[in-house]
């Protein structure tokens, strides 16, 4: 319980020094990483059984959640949200492993799948200081789609 709380404390913070001090390509995966993370705490939970099979509502919001990225990748005027991208790609990836082998270690799963939101933090806020930094840079891409 101490480890989700640190994570929701790290998370809100993270959230809001891209709020406050990144451009909108920050501000809107910040939101959409609390989001995300919210939504995926009300996933009905059954105990141990949760992990020994693929966990369809957590596949889900991870899809959603890779959609927003790679369209604010594509339009973005900055490279990190590539590397999130990239790394949202390998949880779905994750899950995939989970569908392919079914004995696949649950706590693995369970932890790969958890642990790599840490440095898609770490990213954003990489990307939000150096945005802050550099002020008057655009936020978006000059090319229309």
């Amino acid at each position: 319980m101490i480890r989700m709380a640190i994570f929701y404390f790290v998370q809100v913070a993270i959230t809001l020094v891209a709020t406050y001090r990144g451009g909108a390509p920050e501000r809107i995966v910040g939101l959409a990483l609390l989001g995300a993370a919210l939504a995926t705490s009300l996933i009905p939970f059954e105990d141990k059984q949760t992990f020994y099979g693929i966990n369809w509502y957590a596949l889900y919001i991870d899809g959603v959640l890779l959609t927003i990225l790679l369209l604010i990748a594509a339009r973005a005027d900055r490279y990190w949200p590539l590397w999130l991208a990239s790394l949202q790609v390998v949880t779905i990836g994750i899950h995939g492993v989970r569908v392919y082998d079914p004995f696949f270690l649950p706590i693995v799963y369970a932890r790969l799948v958890g642990e790599i939101a840490y440095p898609m933090l770490a990213i954003l806020l990489a990307g939000t200081l150096r945005h802050s930094r550099r002020l008057g840079e655009p936020d978006w891409s000059p090319f229309k789609w």
